[in-house]
């Protein structure tokens, strides 16, 4: 499954303090296993795009690969983004996202191949 994880270094008081330092990550016994690049502010942190808002988040010790994941009462430690975080930032279209993504996987992966 994946998450939307931080780092404890960007907690305070339970509040996430710079929402643009989330990343996509998954995990396996406790620590991350699979970890993207930082989330889109138009999507993550968007009025204009309500049902992809962030407004928690599972924290991690590192936000890295291998990273443990901090446990609170047995369960994922949960940090909440301000609705200060929150911008209007215009119309999403998701099908040109999603797009743009695939060409950025595919960018990636020649990129790779080419080492």
């Amino acid at each position: 499954m994946i998450r939307h994880f931080t780092s404890i270094s960007n907690v305070k008081n339970g509040w996430v303090t710079n929402p643009r330092k989330i990343r996509h990550a998954e995990v396996t016994a406790l620590r991350i296993s699979n970890l993207s690049g930082f989330v889109d502010p138009k999507t993550h942190l968007n009025l204009d795009f309500p049902d992809h808002l962030i407004k928690e988040v599972n924290v991690a010790e590192k936000l890295e690969l291998g990273g443990k994941v901090v446990l609170e009462s047995e369960r994922f430690m949960v940090a909440c983004v301000s609705p200060t975080a929150y911008k209007r930032l215009g119309f999403v279209d998701e099908a040109e996202s999603a797009e743009q993504l695939k060409e950025a996987v595919r960018k990636k992966l020649q990129s790779d191949s080419r080492v």
